[in-house]
């Protein structure tokens, strides 16, 4: 009787499970919006509430607190990041090839209308997000070991530093959402890929810019 008992209040179980579940990703999709449009502290757990059409006391059942809200949209940024960079650089066997399909589709979520990326930029060492730095720096850096691994496979000279490498290209690409405007020229995603040409033409003694190769094609006919 006991085990019938105990199966027959399983469907009940998971149905409240799915429901939370449900919940936390909605809650998770909206803060993710207002977080990215108005930073960390722009935004007050009140608003929040108000946007998901929630009482406070209902997202706390949720969420201890809101650095708690941010720090799991800081994960769930991260491993899109990292969905869109796997599957861009899927198939591709060059390694700055890789590197640039990686740089594109990095920016690419940056400078989405959701901005799914910004949260990557929160200051991890000040305010009350501090004590979850433990928490966010461990997120963000096994994102960073899948770009440290493609810098890797480029063999770079003698003498570039491939964490300073690594670092200067996103730090790089970090800032364009800062800067650019959509419909103001290159996409985002077309900066990214110049960035990337321009460090490999330097680097490089093998690569041709396009524009060369038509140069040289035209000049021989």
């Amino acid at each position: 009787m006991a085990l019938r008992a105990k199966n027959a209040l399983t469907p009940q179980s998971d149905a409240r499970e799915t429901k939370a579940e449900a919940s936390r990703a909605k809650i998770l999709n909206v803060a993710q919006k207002l977080f990215a449009r108005r930073g960390f502290e722009g935004v007050s757990i009140r608003e929040l509430a108000e946007a998901l059409g929630m009482t406070t006391a209902s997202l706390y059942y949720h969420f201890p607190s809101k650095e708690e809200i941010f720090v799991a949209v800081h994960g769930r940024s991260l491993e899109a990041v990292q969905r869109e960079v796997m599957d861009a650089i899927a198939g591709l066997k060059d390694p700055w090839d890789r590197l640039e399909a990686a740089a594109a589709a990095h920016s690419r979520n940056f400078a989405s209308p959701e901005r799914t990326g910004a949260s990557i930029a929160a200051e991890y060492y000040e305010g009350s997000l501090a004590p979850f730095r433990k928490i966010m720096v461990p997120q963000r850096d096994a994102y960073e070991r899948l770009i440290a691994m493609l810098v890797a496979d480029l063999q770079l000279p003698a003498g570039v530093d491939a964490k300073l490498f690594r670092l200067q290209l996103l730090g790089a690409l970090n800032w364009i959402p800062v800067w650019h405007r959509a419909g103001s020229g290159l996409s985002a995603e077309e900066v990214a890929r110049k960035f990337v040409r321009h460090l490999r033409q330097g680097l490089d003694p093998a690569f041709r810019p396009a524009h060369k190769k038509g140069a040289a094609a035209r000049k021989r006919s």
